[in-house]
């Protein structure tokens, strides 16, 4: 089980600084590069960005659909050269940054893709010039929706760095998560979730408002469905993640918590129409 006690300050500088890295290194392509996974809620929420835990890794979104094979180098060529190193999985790419004190800290990189167009149901990935992108849920609608944002950060190499890179929006970030909760046993995914419903800076009205714009697309429906199978009661898998990832052991702090949880997310999917 992974806890907020595993994102060590050191490990979350270091994913940020590879992040700030990466749009950087790949800017021939940053119009079709949207930043997804746990990097967006603080750039999403700066002014409260220090209530949330961090990313241990960096998820990039590549438009298969918009990144032309014509171009001075490709993406492979460009992470090989800057020191990065393929892992197993032909989606995932490693990078080691140098630290002060100790080890130096390995920071994983998931390419992700969307799954319409490019390559049939029976694959798993989208190819994008020299490499393979994951095909995510979701996906797709964050390139439709984001927000466009500064990182400020020191690079792995040494030296301090600025970008200006595209972030899925609230709305993609959560059918993302939903999608995931449905696929995987990762505490974060619940606790992302909950990190949203209650540091939104207009509240949840707003966050059903942003819903709401966009409750007719079926991927929506789809992974509000998935966040309610999840959530369906304080004691289901949902609630119990956000304790857990909280490291809760009190029971009746953890009641309350699960209870908090529920009725937060229960919230959003009554007025959605959901339940």
């Amino acid at each position: 089980m992974v806890t907020k006690a595993d994102y060590g300050k050191r490990e979350v500088e270091a994913s940020r600084s590879v992040l700030v890295e990466l749009i950087h290194l790949l800017g021939e392509f940053k119009d079709s590069i949207v930043l997804v996974g746990g990097s967006v809620p603080p750039l999403l929420y700066r002014e409260i960005a220090k209530d949330y835990v961090g990313t241990l890794d960096v998820d990039l979104a590549l438009n298969h659909l918009t990144i032309d094979d014509e171009t001075y180098q490709t993406i492979r060529n460009a992470l090989l050269k800057r020191g990065y190193k393929e892992g197993k999985q032909p989606f995932i790419f490693y990078r080691e940054v140098p630290t002060e004190y100790g080890n130096p800290v390995i920071v994983e990189v998931n390419l992700l893709s969307g799954e319409y167009g490019g390559t049939g149901k029976s694959h798993r990935t989208q190819k994008v010039q020299d490499v393979h992108a994951r095909k995510a849920r979701g996906c797709d609608l964050a390139f439709e929706n984001f927000v466009t944002v500064e990182v400020e950060a020191d690079l792995p190499d040494g030296g301090r760095d600025r970008v200006i890179c595209k972030v899925a929006a609230v709305v993609p970030f959560i059918v993302m998560k939903g999608m995931a909760l449905a696929d995987r046993m990762k505490e974060k995914d619940a606790w992302d979730l909950y990190y949203c419903l209650t540091h939104h800076p207009s509240g949840i009205e707003k966050l059903i408002e942003e819903f709401q714009l966009h409750i007719d697309h079926k991927l929506v429906q789809e992974a509000l469905r998935k966040i309610s199978e999840k959530f369906a009661s304080p004691e289901h898998i949902g609630p119990r993640h956000v304790a857990d990832f909280e490291s809760v052991t009190d029971m009746e702090e953890r009641e309350a918590l699960q209870r908090d949880v529920f009725e937060r997310v229960d919230r959003l999917l009554r007025e959605l129409g959901i339940r």
